[in-house]
């Protein structure tokens, strides 16, 4: 290697200088700065990296989800093919700069990755970045997951209305009768406002495509409603699975629908319906949390049914 202090010319051949000012003889000779010596310069590189809000966000979730930086990798790869978008690929170094701050707001792709991959919600996200960008609940809904993920409150209520009925002063509740002769008028209020005051307790999940634990009952990519209310889990002797509760937990392996069963042992069993070919999973109480008991459900085709409505009523009103 060549060292900065001193130059040996081998096989020296006539040399041309330019500059005659450099042999001054009233000039001092200077040896080279350690700045100016490329090998030097590379040891003073410091390695002390900083990590983002977003990046601490990124590594708490994977550290409960037990998943490598190439494992997460590998995941957004898998989402990109499955929603034909490459946008969604998240290379190492593109993940350790996001990790680190280098990238301080990723694309709408890859923020969709990490938010599917992770089982992180919007909010968190939006939180972690310091930004609230508006999405539409179909845009979340197009995305394809092996997993089974979770759609945030606001994407499902935002600009969204219900109705209610005002109901006459002279209404009688305790007696039964027609809800026509009860009601005033009907007014729609914002769903964001109800929520405002009336904390929701549902939750809107989305069937991963690897999830079969509930098939054929919740095949994959059925939209779920979860009750957050109802998370006790109830003896299920001598009842058949269509009378059971389906309940949503989030366990070591992520968001699932399974039936079940608690032992005396201080363990949870997930069973899966009979006709999914899956086996049962036991684990311990602790590792296991009953986000709420499934109350709803609407398949693929219904979902493409809705789509094409809102999409014809959109163009009528264009």
């Amino acid at each position: 290697m060549r060292d900065c202090q001193s130059v040996v010319l081998s096989n020296a051949r006539p040399i041309h200088f330019e500059n005659k000012d450099m042999f001054d003889s009233d000039r001092e000779f200077t040896s080279p700065r350690q700045e100016d010596c490329p090998e030097k310069r590379k040891r003073v590189k410091s390695n002390k990296q900083s990590v983002s809000p977003l990046g601490l966000l990124i590594q708490r979730a994977m550290q409960l989800l037990g998943l490598s930086y190439q494992q997460l990798v590998s995941e957004s790869n898998i989402l990109a093919e499955q929603n034909q978008n490459s946008d969604m690929r998240i290379g190492k170094s593109t993940l350790g700069n996001i990790i680190n701050g280098s990238i301080r707001q990723p694309g709408t792709a890859k923020l969709d990755s990490l938010r599917i991959i992770l089982h992180l919600t919007r909010d968190e996200i939006d939180l972690a970045i310091g930004l609230a960008p508006e999405r539409r609940l179909a845009e979340q809904l197009r995305i394809r997951s092996r997993r089974t993920y979770e759609l945030t409150g606001d994407s499902v209520t935002r600009h969204r209305k219900i109705p209610l009925p005002v109901l006459r002063a002279d209404s009688q509740l305790r007696e039964s009768q027609f809800l026509s002769g009860m009601v005033r008028q009907w007014v729609k209020l914002e769903a964001e406002y109800l929520g405002s005051f009336y904390p929701p307790h549902l939750k809107y999940v989305v069937m991963g495509e690897h999830d079969t634990h509930a098939v054929p009952v919740a095949p994959p990519g059925t939209r779920v409603l979860v009750n957050t209310l109802l998370t006790q889990v109830r003896p299920s002797e001598n009842v058949s699975f269509n009378e059971r509760e389906l309940y949503c937990v989030l366990g070591p392996n992520g968001i699932t629908c399974s039936y079940l069963e608690l032992t005396t042992k201080g363990k949870i069993i997930l069973i899966p319906h009979p006709l999914s070919g899956r086996l049962r999973e036991e684990f311990a109480a602790t590792d296991v949390a009953v986000i709420g008991q499934v109350v709803g459900l609407m398949f693929q085709n219904e979902v493409a049914a809705v789509r094409n409505h809102a999409h014809k009523h959109n163009e009528t009103r264009g």
